[in-house]
């Protein structure tokens, strides 16, 4: 009895493992359909931003108005290729506060001996 289980045990395994197969073929053609869907919506919206730099190659200095709506249209284009999310924002004056990736906690000066003087730190603490 025990060798009629082990001369039926490949076949198992095969069936298992075409079982698994067809379910993930199922699971990935399922994923796709909610992609085509998005990806129709960015293609459509990437087709109207297309036609617009299209138009825009002819566009002279003296046309004020088309001019502006292009940069508009090319930062559009940029941030898209950069994959920015937001435009730039202009550099910051204030300090890094922390937390951020520009962060630099002040020095320890617990290793220093009693002797030497504190070291001078340029800026706010």
């Amino acid at each position: 009895m025990n060798t009629k289980k082990l001369e039926r045990l490949p076949t198992m395994a095969a069936v298992m493992l075409v079982v698994l197969i067809v379910a993930a073929c199922a699971i990935r053609l399922r994923g796709d359909e909610d992609q085509s869907a998005s990806a129709t919506s960015a293609d459509h919206a990437a087709d109207a931003l297309a036609t617009k730099l299209a138009e825009c190659r002819s566009v002279t200095y003296e046309q004020k108005d088309a001019l502006s709506e292009c940069r508009k249209a090319w930062a559009e284009k940029r941030q898209q290729f950069l994959g920015q999310k937001s435009p730039p924002s202009s550099f910051n004056k204030r300090a890094p506060q922390e937390g951020s990736s520009l962060f630099v906690p002040p020095k320890d000066e617990s290793r220093l001996s009693p002797g030497y003087p504190p070291i001078q730190q340029s800026g706010e603490e």
